[in-house]
Protein backbone atom coordinates (compact mmCIF):
# COMPACT_ATOMS: atom_id res chain seq x y z
CA UNK A 1 0.00 0.00 0.00
CA UNK A 2 3.15 2.45 1.17
CA UNK A 3 4.20 1.61 -2.31
CA UNK A 4 1.65 2.33 -4.17
CA UNK A 5 1.35 5.96 -2.11
CA UNK A 6 4.67 6.51 -3.12
CA UNK A 7 4.17 5.99 -7.38
CA UNK A 8 1.08 8.11 -7.38
CA UNK A 9 3.08 10.77 -5.38
CA UNK A 10 5.78 10.89 -8.12
CA UNK A 11 2.99 10.83 -10.75
CA UNK A 12 1.29 13.74 -9.94
CA UNK A 13 4.82 15.50 -9.11
CA UNK A 14 5.34 15.48 -12.74
CA UNK A 15 4.07 18.98 -14.72
CA UNK A 16 2.24 19.24 -17.44
CA UNK A 17 5.30 20.44 -19.35
CA UNK A 18 7.12 17.45 -17.90
CA UNK A 19 3.96 14.81 -19.15
CA UNK A 20 4.04 16.69 -22.97
CA UNK A 21 7.99 16.33 -23.28
CA UNK A 22 7.51 12.65 -21.67
CA UNK A 23 5.18 12.17 -25.13
CA UNK A 24 7.66 14.01 -27.99
CA UNK A 25 10.06 11.75 -26.25
CA UNK A 26 7.66 8.76 -27.37
CA UNK A 27 7.25 9.80 -30.14
CA UNK A 28 8.46 8.08 -33.69
CA UNK A 29 9.46 10.42 -36.74
CA UNK A 30 7.20 9.68 -38.51
CA UNK A 31 4.29 10.97 -36.10
CA UNK A 32 6.23 13.89 -34.86
CA UNK A 33 5.65 15.87 -38.06
CA UNK A 34 2.05 15.81 -37.05
CA UNK A 35 2.81 16.85 -33.61
CA UNK A 36 4.45 19.77 -34.91
CA UNK A 37 2.49 20.50 -37.39
CA UNK A 38 -0.92 20.75 -34.70
CA UNK A 39 1.32 23.38 -32.63
CA UNK A 40 2.23 25.46 -35.40
CA UNK A 41 -1.85 25.90 -36.41
CA UNK A 42 -2.52 25.93 -32.55
CA UNK A 43 0.21 28.42 -31.05
CA UNK A 44 0.43 31.88 -33.11
CA UNK A 45 3.37 32.68 -32.13
CA UNK A 46 5.39 29.37 -33.28
CA UNK A 47 6.31 29.70 -36.85
CA UNK A 48 8.19 27.57 -39.18
CA UNK A 49 11.85 28.50 -40.00
CA UNK A 50 11.57 27.76 -43.68
CA UNK A 51 15.43 29.11 -43.95
CA UNK A 52 16.44 26.52 -41.76
CA UNK A 53 13.93 23.69 -43.15
CA UNK A 54 15.62 24.86 -46.44
CA UNK A 55 19.38 24.75 -45.60
CA UNK A 56 19.05 21.26 -43.50
CA UNK A 57 20.87 18.96 -44.94
CA UNK A 58 20.16 15.30 -44.54
CA UNK A 59 22.87 12.65 -46.17
CA UNK A 60 20.53 9.39 -45.87
CA UNK A 61 18.13 8.03 -48.82
CA UNK A 62 15.91 10.62 -49.79
CA UNK A 63 12.20 10.21 -51.88
CA UNK A 64 9.18 12.20 -51.66
CA UNK A 65 8.79 11.85 -47.86
CA UNK A 66 11.79 13.20 -46.57
CA UNK A 67 13.98 9.32 -46.41
CA UNK A 68 13.17 6.39 -47.27
CA UNK A 69 10.49 4.16 -46.07
CA UNK A 70 10.23 0.79 -45.67
CA UNK A 71 7.21 -0.22 -47.52
CA UNK A 72 4.54 -2.87 -46.18
CA UNK A 73 2.83 -4.37 -49.45
CA UNK A 74 -0.64 -4.38 -49.42
CA UNK A 75 -3.35 -3.87 -52.66
CA UNK A 76 -4.32 -0.17 -52.59
CA UNK A 77 -8.40 -1.59 -52.87
CA UNK A 78 -10.12 -1.66 -50.03
CA UNK A 79 -12.27 -5.68 -49.28
CA UNK A 80 -15.14 -3.14 -49.35
CA UNK A 81 -14.87 -1.99 -52.74
CA UNK A 82 -13.48 -4.92 -54.49
CA UNK A 83 -16.86 -6.52 -53.30
CA UNK A 84 -19.06 -3.83 -54.32
CA UNK A 85 -17.54 -3.51 -57.72
CA UNK A 86 -19.17 -7.46 -57.93
CA UNK A 87 -22.55 -5.78 -57.92
CA UNK A 88 -22.07 -4.01 -60.77
CA UNK A 89 -24.39 -4.66 -63.56
CA UNK A 90 -26.24 -7.27 -61.64
CA UNK A 91 -30.03 -7.65 -61.56
CA UNK A 92 -30.34 -6.28 -58.01
CA UNK A 93 -33.53 -4.08 -57.13
CA UNK A 94 -32.77 -1.35 -55.31
CA UNK A 95 -33.23 -3.11 -51.77
CA UNK A 96 -31.73 -5.86 -52.58
CA UNK A 97 -28.24 -4.18 -53.58
CA UNK A 98 -28.65 -1.64 -50.17
CA UNK A 99 -28.29 -4.53 -47.76
CA UNK A 100 -25.98 -6.52 -49.28
CA UNK A 101 -23.69 -2.88 -49.25
CA UNK A 102 -24.98 -2.60 -45.85
CA UNK A 103 -23.41 -6.17 -44.89
CA UNK A 104 -20.48 -5.34 -46.61
CA UNK A 105 -19.68 -2.34 -44.52
CA UNK A 106 -20.51 -4.40 -41.78
CA UNK A 107 -17.56 -6.88 -42.53
CA UNK A 108 -14.39 -7.04 -39.75
CA UNK A 109 -11.24 -6.98 -40.54
CA UNK A 110 -10.82 -10.51 -41.09
CA UNK A 111 -13.89 -10.09 -43.98
CA UNK A 112 -16.26 -12.00 -41.58
CA UNK A 113 -19.47 -11.04 -40.32
CA UNK A 114 -19.54 -11.75 -36.99
CA UNK A 115 -22.78 -9.69 -35.85
CA UNK A 116 -25.91 -11.13 -35.54
CA UNK A 117 -28.10 -10.75 -38.05
CA UNK A 118 -30.68 -9.39 -35.36
CA UNK A 119 -28.60 -6.63 -34.37
CA UNK A 120 -27.66 -5.58 -38.05
CA UNK A 121 -31.58 -5.42 -38.09
CA UNK A 122 -31.71 -3.27 -34.88
CA UNK A 123 -28.86 -0.71 -36.50
CA UNK A 124 -30.99 -0.71 -39.84
CA UNK A 125 -34.02 0.49 -37.86
CA UNK A 126 -32.04 2.63 -35.47
CA UNK A 127 -29.50 4.51 -37.65
CA UNK A 128 -31.29 4.34 -41.34
CA UNK A 129 -35.40 3.93 -40.18
CA UNK A 130 -35.49 0.87 -42.54
CA UNK A 131 -37.66 -2.23 -41.16
CA UNK A 132 -36.28 -5.18 -43.09
CA UNK A 133 -37.58 -8.72 -41.77
CA UNK A 134 -35.65 -11.56 -41.45
CA UNK A 135 -35.64 -13.30 -44.94
CA UNK A 136 -34.80 -10.07 -46.43
CA UNK A 137 -31.83 -10.32 -44.76
CA UNK A 138 -30.75 -13.61 -44.61
CA UNK A 139 -31.49 -13.15 -48.59
CA UNK A 140 -28.86 -10.87 -48.95
CA UNK A 141 -26.57 -12.43 -46.57
CA UNK A 142 -26.67 -15.30 -48.94
CA UNK A 143 -26.07 -13.06 -51.80
CA UNK A 144 -22.74 -11.44 -50.09
CA UNK A 145 -21.52 -14.86 -49.68
CA UNK A 146 -21.67 -15.90 -53.37
CA UNK A 147 -18.96 -13.43 -53.88
CA UNK A 148 -14.94 -13.30 -54.09
CA UNK A 149 -13.32 -14.02 -52.03
CA UNK A 150 -14.96 -17.51 -51.26
CA UNK A 151 -15.46 -17.63 -47.38
CA UNK A 152 -16.14 -13.36 -47.16
CA UNK A 153 -18.70 -12.84 -45.17
CA UNK A 154 -18.98 -15.93 -42.78
CA UNK A 155 -19.75 -15.46 -39.04
CA UNK A 156 -16.66 -17.42 -38.16
CA UNK A 157 -13.60 -19.09 -39.29
CA UNK A 158 -15.28 -22.18 -39.64
CA UNK A 159 -18.15 -21.52 -41.59
CA UNK A 160 -15.19 -19.58 -43.55
CA UNK A 161 -13.40 -22.84 -44.57
CA UNK A 162 -16.84 -24.87 -45.06
CA UNK A 163 -17.96 -22.86 -47.92
CA UNK A 164 -14.82 -22.77 -49.46
CA UNK A 165 -14.49 -26.46 -49.14
CA UNK A 166 -18.06 -27.04 -50.79
CA UNK A 167 -17.29 -24.67 -53.58
CA UNK A 168 -13.53 -26.31 -54.09
CA UNK A 169 -13.83 -29.91 -53.15
CA UNK A 170 -17.87 -30.27 -53.26
CA UNK A 171 -17.24 -34.05 -53.57
CA UNK A 172 -15.35 -34.43 -50.21
CA UNK A 173 -18.56 -34.77 -48.04
CA UNK A 174 -16.26 -36.58 -45.04
CA UNK A 175 -13.62 -33.45 -44.75
CA UNK A 176 -17.16 -31.36 -45.13
CA UNK A 177 -18.42 -33.04 -42.29
CA UNK A 178 -15.41 -33.20 -39.83
CA UNK A 179 -15.14 -29.40 -40.45
CA UNK A 180 -19.02 -29.23 -39.62
CA UNK A 181 -19.35 -31.54 -36.84
CA UNK A 182 -15.56 -32.19 -35.25
CA UNK A 183 -14.00 -28.63 -36.11
CA UNK A 184 -12.87 -28.28 -32.29
CA UNK A 185 -11.34 -32.13 -32.61
CA UNK A 186 -9.71 -30.77 -35.73
CA UNK A 187 -7.99 -28.05 -34.59
CA UNK A 188 -6.61 -29.87 -31.65
CA UNK A 189 -5.52 -32.31 -34.36
CA UNK A 190 -6.64 -34.96 -32.37
CA UNK A 191 -6.28 -37.40 -34.67
CA UNK A 192 -6.96 -40.48 -32.99
CA UNK A 193 -10.55 -39.42 -32.96
CA UNK A 194 -11.12 -38.42 -36.88
CA UNK A 195 -9.72 -41.56 -37.49
CA UNK A 196 -12.28 -43.47 -35.42
CA UNK A 197 -15.38 -41.26 -35.91
CA UNK A 198 -14.97 -41.54 -39.70
CA UNK A 199 -13.55 -44.74 -40.24
CA UNK A 200 -10.09 -43.68 -42.41
CA UNK A 201 -6.71 -44.62 -42.43
CA UNK A 202 -4.39 -42.01 -41.62
CA UNK A 203 -3.32 -41.20 -45.64
CA UNK A 204 -7.03 -39.88 -46.05
CA UNK A 205 -6.71 -37.81 -42.96
CA UNK A 206 -3.57 -36.00 -44.28
CA UNK A 207 -5.23 -35.34 -47.23
CA UNK A 208 -7.73 -33.74 -45.76
CA UNK A 209 -5.83 -31.30 -43.63
CA UNK A 210 -3.74 -30.35 -46.43
CA UNK A 211 -6.98 -29.27 -48.50
CA UNK A 212 -8.13 -27.47 -45.53
CA UNK A 213 -4.33 -25.55 -45.07
CA UNK A 214 -4.62 -24.85 -48.44
CA UNK A 215 -7.48 -23.05 -47.74
CA UNK A 216 -7.79 -18.76 -47.37
CA UNK A 217 -8.56 -18.40 -43.51
CA UNK A 218 -8.66 -14.23 -43.86
CA UNK A 219 -10.94 -13.56 -46.43
CA UNK A 220 -9.48 -9.94 -46.14
CA UNK A 221 -6.15 -10.87 -46.70
CA UNK A 222 -4.19 -8.62 -49.46
CA UNK A 223 -6.57 -6.04 -49.11
CA UNK A 224 -5.74 -2.59 -48.05
CA UNK A 225 -7.54 -1.74 -44.13
CA UNK A 226 -8.83 1.57 -46.52
CA UNK A 227 -8.49 3.39 -49.61
CA UNK A 228 -5.41 6.04 -48.61
CA UNK A 229 -1.79 4.78 -49.51
CA UNK A 230 0.31 1.45 -48.41
CA UNK A 231 1.57 1.81 -44.72
CA UNK A 232 5.74 2.76 -44.47
CA UNK A 233 8.19 2.30 -41.38
CA UNK A 234 9.66 5.12 -41.58
CA UNK A 235 13.94 4.50 -39.13
CA UNK A 236 13.90 7.17 -36.74
CA UNK A 237 17.95 6.36 -36.75
CA UNK A 238 20.19 4.82 -39.10
CA UNK A 239 23.36 3.29 -38.28
CA UNK A 240 26.02 2.90 -40.72
CA UNK A 241 29.21 1.19 -40.46
CA UNK A 242 32.63 2.15 -41.96
CA UNK A 243 35.50 -0.18 -41.31
CA UNK A 244 35.37 -0.98 -37.47
CA UNK A 245 33.60 2.28 -36.86
CA UNK A 246 29.93 2.99 -36.31
CA UNK A 247 28.16 5.88 -37.29
CA UNK A 248 24.54 7.20 -35.32
CA UNK A 249 22.34 9.32 -37.58
CA UNK A 250 18.99 10.91 -36.22
CA UNK A 251 16.63 10.75 -39.02
CA UNK A 252 13.97 13.92 -39.18
CA UNK A 253 12.44 13.27 -42.58
CA UNK A 254 10.20 16.11 -43.43
CA UNK A 255 10.39 17.49 -39.56
CA UNK A 256 9.76 21.21 -40.20
CA UNK A 257 12.16 23.59 -38.15
CA UNK A 258 10.37 26.25 -36.35
CA UNK A 259 11.26 29.25 -34.11
CA UNK A 260 9.43 31.88 -31.96
CA UNK A 261 7.90 34.56 -34.23
CA UNK A 262 9.27 37.88 -34.07
CA UNK A 263 6.30 39.61 -34.98
CA UNK A 264 4.48 38.50 -31.41
CA UNK A 265 8.04 38.87 -29.68
CA UNK A 266 7.88 42.63 -30.61
CA UNK A 267 4.12 43.19 -30.36
CA UNK A 268 4.40 42.29 -26.50
CA UNK A 269 7.08 44.73 -26.04
CA UNK A 270 4.74 47.39 -27.69
CA UNK A 271 1.30 46.57 -26.67
CA UNK A 272 -0.01 48.50 -23.39
CA UNK A 273 -3.11 46.23 -23.04
CA UNK A 274 -2.97 44.10 -20.01
CA UNK A 275 -5.11 40.94 -21.48
CA UNK A 276 -3.29 41.36 -24.99
CA UNK A 277 0.36 41.65 -22.54
CA UNK A 278 -0.91 38.01 -20.65
CA UNK A 279 -2.04 36.15 -23.89
CA UNK A 280 0.96 37.26 -25.80
CA UNK A 281 3.55 36.06 -23.26
CA UNK A 282 1.31 33.09 -22.39
CA UNK A 283 2.13 32.06 -26.36
CA UNK A 284 5.45 32.78 -26.49
CA UNK A 285 6.64 31.43 -23.57
CA UNK A 286 4.91 28.31 -24.62
CA UNK A 287 7.11 28.61 -28.15
CA UNK A 288 9.75 28.47 -26.78
CA UNK A 289 9.57 25.91 -24.27
CA UNK A 290 8.26 23.77 -27.39
CA UNK A 291 11.01 24.27 -29.43
CA UNK A 292 13.39 24.02 -26.84
CA UNK A 293 11.97 20.25 -26.12
CA UNK A 294 12.13 19.29 -30.13
CA UNK A 295 15.33 20.36 -29.22
CA UNK A 296 16.26 17.85 -25.69
CA UNK A 297 14.59 15.62 -27.94
CA UNK A 298 17.27 15.17 -30.14
CA UNK A 299 19.80 15.39 -27.97
CA UNK A 300 18.62 12.63 -25.30
CA UNK A 301 17.88 10.45 -28.29
CA UNK A 302 21.27 10.92 -29.59
CA UNK A 303 22.53 10.34 -25.70
CA UNK A 304 20.60 7.58 -25.27
CA UNK A 305 21.36 5.59 -29.08
CA UNK A 306 25.32 6.51 -28.81
CA UNK A 307 24.88 4.53 -25.10
CA UNK A 308 23.33 1.52 -27.07
CA UNK A 309 25.67 1.52 -29.99
CA UNK A 310 28.57 1.57 -27.86
CA UNK A 311 27.28 -1.23 -25.99
CA UNK A 312 26.39 -3.64 -28.98
CA UNK A 313 29.19 -2.25 -30.96
CA UNK A 314 30.06 -5.90 -31.42
CA UNK A 315 26.94 -7.36 -32.83
CA UNK A 316 26.37 -4.13 -34.99
CA UNK A 317 29.41 -4.92 -36.76
CA UNK A 318 29.18 -8.91 -37.16
CA UNK A 319 25.26 -8.64 -37.40
CA UNK A 320 25.70 -12.10 -35.55
CA UNK A 321 23.01 -13.09 -32.88
CA UNK A 322 26.09 -14.91 -30.97
CA UNK A 323 27.19 -11.38 -30.28
CA UNK A 324 24.01 -9.79 -29.14
CA UNK A 325 25.30 -8.77 -25.10
CA UNK A 326 22.36 -8.85 -22.73
CA UNK A 327 21.13 -5.57 -22.18
CA UNK A 328 18.53 -4.15 -20.01
CA UNK A 329 16.74 -0.46 -19.34
CA UNK A 330 18.38 -0.01 -16.25
CA UNK A 331 22.28 -0.69 -17.92
CA UNK A 332 21.62 1.61 -20.76
CA UNK A 333 19.71 4.33 -18.03
CA UNK A 334 23.14 3.96 -15.39
CA UNK A 335 25.44 5.01 -18.63
CA UNK A 336 23.68 7.86 -19.24
CA UNK A 337 22.40 8.96 -16.14
CA UNK A 338 18.52 9.31 -16.97
CA UNK A 339 15.49 7.18 -15.50
CA UNK A 340 14.84 4.12 -16.96
CA UNK A 341 11.20 5.23 -17.75
CA UNK A 342 13.25 7.48 -20.41
CA UNK A 343 15.07 4.89 -21.93
CA UNK A 344 12.23 2.67 -22.39
CA UNK A 345 10.73 5.70 -24.09
CA UNK A 346 13.35 6.04 -26.40
CA UNK A 347 13.47 2.43 -27.04
CA UNK A 348 9.75 1.88 -27.78
CA UNK A 349 7.80 2.65 -31.14
CA UNK A 350 11.21 3.62 -32.34
CA UNK A 351 12.65 1.54 -35.57
CA UNK A 352 16.69 1.71 -36.33
CA UNK A 353 17.95 0.57 -39.80
CA UNK A 354 21.78 -1.06 -39.59
CA UNK A 355 23.55 -2.59 -42.76
CA UNK A 356 21.74 -6.21 -41.79
CA UNK A 357 17.83 -5.26 -41.58
CA UNK A 358 15.90 -2.56 -39.65
CA UNK A 359 13.74 -3.42 -36.87
CA UNK A 360 12.64 -1.71 -33.20
CA UNK A 361 15.41 -0.38 -31.12
CA UNK A 362 13.93 -2.54 -27.99
CA UNK A 363 15.40 -5.74 -29.81
CA UNK A 364 18.36 -4.54 -28.75
CA UNK A 365 17.35 -4.89 -25.16
CA UNK A 366 17.42 -8.80 -23.64
CA UNK A 367 18.42 -10.58 -20.34
CA UNK A 368 21.20 -12.19 -19.72
CA UNK A 369 22.21 -16.41 -19.02
CA UNK A 370 25.21 -18.10 -17.70
CA UNK A 371 26.36 -21.38 -19.07
CA UNK A 372 27.82 -23.74 -17.26
CA UNK A 373 31.60 -22.79 -18.90
CA UNK A 374 30.92 -19.16 -17.12
CA UNK A 375 30.15 -17.19 -20.29
CA UNK A 376 27.17 -14.93 -20.02
CA UNK A 377 25.00 -14.94 -23.19
CA UNK A 378 21.27 -13.33 -24.36
CA UNK A 379 18.11 -14.79 -23.98
CA UNK A 380 18.16 -13.68 -27.36
CA UNK A 381 20.11 -16.24 -28.17
CA UNK A 382 18.30 -19.28 -26.64
CA UNK A 383 15.45 -18.68 -28.18
CA UNK A 384 17.19 -19.05 -31.66
CA UNK A 385 18.35 -22.12 -30.91
CA UNK A 386 14.72 -23.22 -29.51
CA UNK A 387 13.22 -22.21 -32.84
CA UNK A 388 16.12 -23.85 -35.15
CA UNK A 389 15.07 -27.18 -32.66
CA UNK A 390 11.31 -26.80 -33.21
CA UNK A 391 11.72 -26.06 -37.06
CA UNK A 392 14.04 -28.78 -37.51
CA UNK A 393 11.81 -31.68 -35.28
CA UNK A 394 9.78 -34.78 -37.05
CA UNK A 395 6.75 -32.91 -37.08
CA UNK A 396 5.05 -36.41 -36.86
CA UNK A 397 6.73 -36.42 -33.23
CA UNK A 398 6.98 -33.22 -32.33
CA UNK A 399 8.89 -32.42 -29.08
CA UNK A 400 6.90 -31.51 -25.99
CA UNK A 401 8.55 -28.53 -23.81
CA UNK A 402 9.92 -30.86 -21.26
CA UNK A 403 11.43 -32.67 -24.36
CA UNK A 404 12.89 -29.23 -25.66
CA UNK A 405 14.27 -28.21 -22.57
CA UNK A 406 16.42 -31.35 -21.88
CA UNK A 407 18.03 -30.75 -25.43
CA UNK A 408 18.45 -27.08 -24.60
CA UNK A 409 20.25 -28.48 -21.80
CA UNK A 410 22.47 -30.23 -24.04
CA UNK A 411 23.61 -27.09 -25.51
CA UNK A 412 24.65 -25.29 -21.78
CA UNK A 413 21.17 -23.73 -21.84
CA UNK A 414 19.52 -25.14 -18.84
CA UNK A 415 16.07 -24.03 -18.56
CA UNK A 416 13.01 -25.06 -16.96
CA UNK A 417 10.12 -26.65 -18.99
CA UNK A 418 7.66 -23.20 -18.02
CA UNK A 419 10.38 -21.04 -19.51
CA UNK A 420 10.74 -22.91 -22.74
CA UNK A 421 6.95 -22.78 -22.93
CA UNK A 422 7.27 -18.94 -22.38
CA UNK A 423 9.48 -18.36 -24.45
CA UNK A 424 7.85 -20.82 -27.50
CA UNK A 425 4.94 -18.51 -27.12
CA UNK A 426 7.05 -14.86 -27.03
CA UNK A 427 8.35 -16.74 -30.88
CA UNK A 428 4.54 -16.97 -31.81
CA UNK A 429 5.32 -20.86 -31.92
CA UNK A 430 2.03 -23.98 -30.74
CA UNK A 431 2.60 -26.26 -28.44
CA UNK A 432 3.54 -29.79 -29.68
CA UNK A 433 0.09 -31.16 -29.67
CA UNK A 434 -0.71 -27.86 -32.21
CA UNK A 435 2.51 -28.88 -34.50
CA UNK A 436 1.85 -32.59 -34.83
CA UNK A 437 1.76 -34.12 -38.48
CA UNK A 438 -0.11 -37.10 -39.73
Amino acid sequence: MSKQRLEQKLNFSLSPQQIQFLGLLQTPVVSLEKKIEEELEENPALEEDEEETNSQKFTGKHNSMGFEGYQIEDSSESLQDYLKKQLIGSSLLDNERFLIEYLIDSLDEQGFLSRDLDLVRDDLLINDNKKVNESELTRAHNALKQLEPCGVGAASLQECLLIQLKKTNPLNLIAQKIILNHYKSFSNKNFELLIKEYNINKTKLEKIYKIVEGLNPIPAAGFSKNTSSASYIYPDFTISTNNSDLTLQINKGGIKQIKVSRYYENLLKETSDKKTKVFLAEKIEKAKWFKESIKKRGLTLKKVMTAIIDFQKSYLLSGLEKDLKPMRLVDIANIVQLDISTISRVSNSKYVETPFGTFKVKEFFSDAYRKDNGEVISTKEIKTRLKEIINTEDKKKPYTDEELSELLGKDEYHIARRTVAKYREVLGLENAKLRRRL
